[in-house]
């Protein structure tokens, strides 16, 4: 399936993952709506993107903790052919240390927010009939689907857990869990996940030599020798969008994680 004339909606698109996927269905020829709490955050990686790639690069603020605001979002754009769920927070303590008010706002944001972004793109996503690959069809093979995707984010966090992470390896298991029901129940409309592993997306956030020590500490526990990058898992999220023979799936991007 080429992503050329589709439409991508990706939440938490102001940066990391959900914007180099932006980027690169962008450049495969998608129309891409890049949607994060911010409208000046994501603004200028709209215009970037539309000029870089000369695809269609909308944007919008989105609180995925708002219903009302995520409804009015989807409906503001019309098809969407594929729906990339990335807006996340993070949570990391030990489990004795954690209070409630803590972990329930982590899954207000990656479940309770990924589950309102699908509830409310439904309606507007493509559930048609797959092509017919059977053996009455005239060409004997499958050239696509008719339908559209959905493709949330879990995380290594929950099959390959660290201590500190109880509130991750919970929400990634519900993800998971989910995506295989929704497969079944929402089909042909494609259900997946992708799952990243150590991905180097907050160097930003830490001092150069903060920076080089989490590198190191990666290196060491990796078969790959380093941490990913965005550009690695977004790649990942594409092909879950141009597979159409790809459904009820979690996709490790993670270096070897075990």
């Amino acid at each position: 399936m080429d992503l050329a004339g589709s439409t991508v909606v990706i939440t938490g698109a102001g940066s990391g993952i959900g914007l180099a996927t932006a980027e690169l269905v962008a450049r495969r020829g998608a129309r891409v709506v890049l949607t994060d709490r911010s409208a000046d955050v994501v603004r200028p990686h709209a215009e970037r993107i539309a000029k870089l790639t000369g695809a269609k690069a909308e944007f919008r603020a989105l609180d995925v903790t708002d219903g009302d605001a995520v409804e009015e979002v989807m409906a503001s754009v019309g098809t969407i052919d594929h729906l990339f769920t990335c807006a996340s927070g993070s949570v990391v303590a030990p489990f004795e240390e954690l209070t409630e008010a803590e972990i329930r706002q982590f899954f207000e944001v990656k479940w309770w927010g990924q589950y309102r972004c699908l509830r409310a793109a439904l309606p507007y996503m493509p559930r048609g009939r797959a092509a017919d690959s059977g053996p009455g069809s005239k060409s004997g093979t499958d050239s696509g689907s008719t339908s559209g995707s959905v493709t949330l984010v879990s995380g290594y966090l929950y099959r390959k857990a660290d201590p500190g992470y109880f509130a991750f390896a919970a929400v990634n298991g519900a993800v998971e869990a989910a995506v295989k029901s929704l497969a079944m129940e929402l089909a042909p409309l494609r259900v997946n996940a992708v799952a990243p592993g150590p991905t180097d997306t907050h160097a930003h956030l830490m001092s150069p030599a903060e920076h080089r020590a989490y590198r190191e500490e990666i290196a060491g526990r990796l078969p790959v020798g380093r941490p990913g990058t965005a550009e690695e898992v977004a790649h990942a999220a594409a092909y879950l969008m141009e597979n159409s023979f790809t459904t009820g799936t979690t996709l490790d991007v993670d270096g070897g994680k075990r």
